[in-house]
C-alpha cells in the first residue's frame, strides 16, 4: 500500500457514528490537521480517535483538532484530558457546542497545569525506566567484554582483566549513546517528585483551545484564570495558551481572562525583537 501524504483532513457535516473515518487514521498516518465538527460522534468517537493521540504507544503527527459539536459529554471531555496528560504534539483543540459541563471541563483545563501522577502511571514509568536500566547494563556488558578482550594479550590466560574506573563511565557513556532517548515527559527528568509521589507540570504545548458554548458553570473561567497565571510564572515565553474561546459567558471575566493573555503574548513579542 502507498504511503498515505494527506496532511489535512476535513470531514465536517458527514455522519460518522460508525466510526468509519478510521480508516483514513492508520498508526503510519500523516494527518496534521483534522477536522470532525458536526459528525455525531459522541463520546464513543472520541475513545477511538484517542488511539491516535496516545504517544505511550505510538509518535502522532497530529497537532490540531477540531470535534465541535458532537454531543461530546464529560465522559469523552475526560478521556481526552487523560491523554493530553502526556500528549505533548496537539497545540490546538476545539470542543465548542458540546455537552461538557463542570466535571469534564475541570478535568481538560486542569491538564494545562500541575498535576499528580496516579498508580497506573508510576507503575508505567516504572516498569519503563527498568527496562532502559536492563538495557543499558547489557550494552555496558557487551563494550565491557570487547574491551577486555581487546586488552588482553595473545599469550595471557587471565580472562578476569579489571576496568579502570574512568573506563567504566566511558563505557557507560558510550552504552547510553546507543540507546535512543526518551521523549516521553514522564521520562525525560520534567517531573517533580515528593516522598513517593510524581507531580508532572502541566502541559504547555496546547496554544488554542476553544470550548465555547459547553454547559459548565462560570467557576471553571476562575479555574482558568488561575491556570494562566500559574503557565505566565512557570513555563518559557513560548509555551502555554495563546488563544483561549470561551464564548457564552461573562464578558468582563472573558476580558480579564484575555489580558492574561495578551500580557503573555506581548511579552513574547519583545522576546523576539531583542534575539
Amino acid at each position: 500500500m502507498e504511503e498515505c501524504l494527506v496532511n489535512e483532513l476535513v470531514l465536517d457535516r458527514i455522519n460518522l457514528s460508525n466510526l468509519n473515518y478510521l480508516c483514513c487514521l492508520t498508526p503510519d498516518t500523516k494527518v496534521k490537521k483534522l477536522w470532525l465538527r458536526f459528525c455525531q460522534l459522541k463520546d464513543k468517537g472520541v475513545n477511538n480517535l484517542l488511539d491516535i493521540l496516545d504517544e505511550t504507544r505510538r509518535n502522532t503527527q497530529l497537532n490540531s483538532l477540531y470535534l465541535d459539536c458532537n454531543s461530546i459529554t464529560c465522559k469523552g471531555a475526560k478521556q481526552i484530558a487523560q491523554v493530553l496528560r502526556t500528549n505533548r504534539t496537539l497545540k490546538s483543540l476545539s470542543l465548542a457546542r458540546n455537552l461538557i459541563k463542570d466535571e469534564g471541563a475541570f478535568a481538560l483545563v486542569s491538564v494545562l497545569s500541575t498535576f499528580q501522577l496516579n498508580d497506573y502511571e508510576i507503575n508505567w514509568k516504572s516498569k519503563q525506566e527498568q527496562q532502559s536500566n536492563r538495557l543499558l547494563e547489557y550494552l555496558t556488558d557487551i563494550l565491557s567484554q570487547k574491551l577486555k578482550e581487546k586488552t588482553i594479550s595473545s599469550n595471557d590466560s587471565n580472562n578476569n582483566a579489571v576496568l579502570s574506573s574512568i573506563e567504566a563511565a566511558n563505557l557507560k557513556q558510550r552504552a547510553e549513546s546507543m540507546i535512543v532517548p526518551h521523549t516521553h515527559p514522564y521520562l525525560t527528568g520534567q517531573l517533580l517528585k515528593s516522598g513517593l509521589s510524581y507531580h508532572s507540570p502541566g502541559n504547555f504545548k496546547i496554544a488554542y483551545l476553544n470550548i465555547s458554548y459547553n454547559q459548565f458553570s462560570s467557576n471553571i473561567l476562575n479555574v482558568i484564570e488561575q491556570i494562566i497565571q500559574y503557565q505566565q510564572k512557570v513555563c518559557v515565553i513560548k509555551e502555554g495558551l495563546k488563544n483561549l474561546k470561551i464564548e457564552g459567558f461573562d464578558m468582563k471575566q472573558i476580558e480579564r481572562i484575555n489580558k492574561l493573555i495578551e500580557g503573555k503574548l506581548r511579552q513574547e513579542n519583545r522576546n523576539k525583537k531583542f534575539h
